[in-house]
């Protein structure tokens, strides 16, 4: 891959990729490691025929988050992110009012396999039908799971009273 698209896509890419990882594993440093990992791979093995460099990303982090726990088998993928409400990290720039503090506080308390589809629907970009490819279930459980999980943010969302108008 050339330097250069590598570059553009790393600015593209990077946020969206770090807070995958970090609704993964719930460290700023672990989040930031793979997927600086990541993109290492991308670098030196992308392959030429990916229909969706977005997509292969994703799926080399939730890769490179499975070794991770191989590896650490101590550290668990259910830990809340609690910390990302807090306005001192990093992350809080994402999440700049309230609303969206609120809505962040709620995704982080989501069981990890529906905060891991909002993730990557919302904030990668990725389609129901890719997810359930890097996720390795079925179109239709991916689909139903987005819906419950959607209700449940509106739900959540209301009793904190950010209603939509």
């Amino acid at each position: 891959m050339d330097a250069d698209i590598l570059e553009e896509l790393y600015r593209k890419y990077y946020q969206s990729t770090v807070l995958y990882c970090l609704s993964l594993c719930g460290s700023e440093a672990v989040a930031q490691d793979i997927a600086a990992e990541a993109f290492v791979k991308a670098y030196l093995s992308l392959p030429n025929d990916v229909p969706s460099f977005r997509y292969w990303l994703m799926r080399v982090c939730r890769n490179l988050w499975i070794d991770y726990l191989r590896k650490n088998s101590r550290i668990t993928s259910d830990e809340p992110l609690q910390y990302l409400a807090d306005d001192n990290t990093p992350e809080s720039r994402y999440f700049r009012d309230d609303r969206s503090r609120c809505l962040w506080k709620i995704i982080s308390e989501l069981p990890a396999l529906d905060r891991e589809i909002i993730i990557l629907h919302y904030f990668s970009g990725l389609s129901q039908l890719e997810i359930s490819k890097i996720l390795k279930k079925s179109y239709p459980a991916i689909r139903q799971r987005m819906i419950r999980t959607r209700q449940l943010l509106r739900t959540k969302m209301e009793e904190q009273g950010y209603g939509y108008e």
